[in-house]
């Protein structure tokens, strides 16, 4: 592990936040001030292939990168305020059983992202806080 290599891991796995490489650059660079980006895409492509580090994309323009969760879980993410939010792998067990059972699909590992509005956001946009099955 080169100084590069632990910084890159040490900012990734600090606070369990989703970081961009350019934001995970940023705050290696204010201790080692050398260090571009074309060493941190290469060190989080490395800690991604040793399941060290998770790469999500949470919108179309950048992928995200944090620390390989345990347990396994997916993200929702809100297309008004950025607000990100985890659920489990439970929730997307039903999906993979289906795949099995309807098209015969063996299901590896499952990333998932799901976008709408948060709770706050539905509520400003005066969208109810309730399924239908739930209403009634």
């Amino acid at each position: 592990m080169t100084p590069q290599r632990v910084a890159i891991w040490e900012v990734a796995r600090k606070g369990g936040r989703h970081l961009t490489a350019e934001q995970i650059a940023e705050e290696v660079q204010e201790r080692l001030p050398e260090v571009n980006l074309s060493t941190v895409y290469r060190t989080l492509q490395l800690l991604v292939s040793l399941d060290l580090v998770s790469e999500t994309r949470l919108d179309t323009k950048h992928s995200y990168y944090e620390v390989a969760p345990e347990p396994v879980h997916h993200h929702f993410v809100c297309e008004r305020c950025g607000a990100v939010g985890h659920f489990e792998d439970e929730l997307v067990a039903p999906v993979t059983k289906e795949l099995l059972s309807k098209q015969g699909f063996h299901a590896g590992s499952t990333r998932m992202t799901v976008f709408g509005l948060c709770k706050e956001c539905a509520r400003a946009e005066g969208k109810p806080n309730q399924t239908s099955q739930e209403l009634g």
